[in-house]
């Protein structure tokens, strides 16, 4: 039986391309206020037929639903605690079964939803014990259909199974391999190896499924491979982006954190940013960017420059 080669990344430099921009300032239906993150299922959904981009629209408290041209399809939740509901939702992930996964921040749990946004199930309450969560922010899913948060407060990552059971939890405050400061963000490999947006120690830690230390790249500034509050991370085959959410610009890093490149800036127009935070690979590979303080979402096409 021969051997699967590993997976590297593709000879040359990756940088963003822009290619479009979803939403504007509101309250409307396609509209945003401070939407802070964004997620692109991979799998077709035969059960609506619709696109697969959902939105956490955290200032109007609601997830939205767009389809690959960026037209609004639907949405769901308002403010409040009740089943459905949400206090600033701020992260999103939906699974191979079209169940959606949304943090609802202000209300310290994490709600499962159909597809339509009718409430499954919810888990957490405020708190340090296990399965409890403060100031949660990124969530992400492993292939098996295990869920990572990224339970900032408490300086760690929880993970559960797809009911809400906890199974695991790893980090714990300060600076050292293995160790969080507020971490924003999680992301996960088809390796099961965890990235974490280790925020308020501006770099990016890299953990085996276990929760073992494997590498760390960044420091605090805004040079190349550089950090000021990062806080959004997302992983493909052959890279690792970060939302450098202080520095208003998307770095690309290799899996095994080389620097590769560094893209936007402060700004409004195509491809500028804003407290860029939530971010997610498209099906085809695009980059879908939740640019949050300019109320939108960004899609940029990854070239390779030879």
């Amino acid at each position: 039986m021969g051997t699967v080669p590993p997976v590297t990344e593709e000879a040359g430099t990756p940088s963003l391309v822009f290619v479009r921009e979803y939403g504007f300032p509101g309250n409307g239906d396609g509209q945003f206020y401070l939407p802070q993150d964004v997620y692109v299922s991979v799998m077709g959904d035969i059960s609506t037929g619709l696109g697969n981009i959902f939105v956490c629209d955290t200032g109007n408290n609601r997830i939205e639903r767009f389809d690959d041209n960026g037209s609004f399809s639907y949405q769901f939740g308002r403010f409040g605690a009740d089943p459905g509901k949400f206090n600033s939702p701020v992260g999103i992930a939906v699974d191979f079964n079209y169940y959606i996964y949304a943090v609802d921040q202000e209300n310290s749990r994490i709600q499962k939803l159909d597809i339509r946004g009718n409430p499954v199930a919810s888990w957490g309450a405020y708190g340090s014990g296990s399965g409890q969560l403060m100031n949660p922010r990124g969530i992400a899913l492993d292939t098996f259909g295990n869920i990572y948060v990224a339970d900032a407060g408490n300086d760690r990552i929880q993970k559960f199974d797809s009911s809400g059971y906890p199974i695991g939890s790893y980090g714990g405050f300060g600076r050292g391999n293995g160790f969080f400061d507020n971490p924003q963000d999680v992301a996960v490999d088809r390796d099961k190896n965890l990235y974490v947006a280790d925020t308020n120690n501006n770099l990016v830690q890299k953990l085996d499924e276990l929760g073992r230390p494997l590498l760390s790249f960044g420091s605090t500034g805004n040079n190349n491979g550089e950090f000021y509050r990062p806080g959004g991370i997302t992983v493909d085959d052959h890279y690792v982006y970060v939302s450098d959410s202080g520095n208003n610009r998307i770095e690309i890093f290799s899996r095994q954190g080389k620097f590769l490149s560094a893209n936007g800036k402060k700004g409004v127009g195509p491809g500028d940013l804003n407290n860029p935070t939530g971010i997610s690979v498209g099906r085809t590979g695009e980059l879908y960017v939740a640019d949050t303080n300019n109320h939108r979402i960004q899609k940029f096409k990854v070239v390779i420059n030879r």
